[in-house]
């Protein structure tokens, strides 16, 4: 499964645009999640801002899993920020961290891309 290898080393990282989430992340609302994240991922590397999520379910987490896929394929990184404890917990029981890497809070997720030129190989 070597889309899942975010292969964060081989990837250009000039900066990154912010997606910001809110409310509740479930099987009503992941997929539109899931395409403001991919959309961002077109152009970028993303950060995702999910100070204002109140909840977040399976289908969100699943939302998070394909949007890596889909930033991976583009060549680009995704880091989520200020992830809700729930959210924290969920990728620590299934390990995900290291697939979905998280900052506790925005300034430093945007910092971790901003003019940070890594060489492609």
């Amino acid at each position: 499964m070597d889309v899942l290898d975010t292969g964060r080393d081989r990837f250009i990282c000039d900066g990154a645009a912010v997606v910001a989430l809110g409310g509740e992340l479930d099987i009503a609302t992941a997929e539109a999640a899931y395409a403001a994240i991919a959309a961002a991922a077109a152009r970028g590397c993303v950060v995702v801002d999910l100070s204002a999520v109140e909840f977040i379910d399976a289908s969100g987490v699943n939302a998070f899993i394909n949007a890596m896929r889909v930033t991976t394929r583009e060549r680009h990184h995704l880091a989520l920020a200020c992830p809700p404890r729930q959210l924290s917990r969920i990728l620590d029981v299934l390990n995900l961290r290291t697939l979905l890497p998280t900052h506790g809070d925005l300034a430093s997720a945007v910092a971790a891309h901003a003019g940070t030129r890594t060489a492609a190989r």
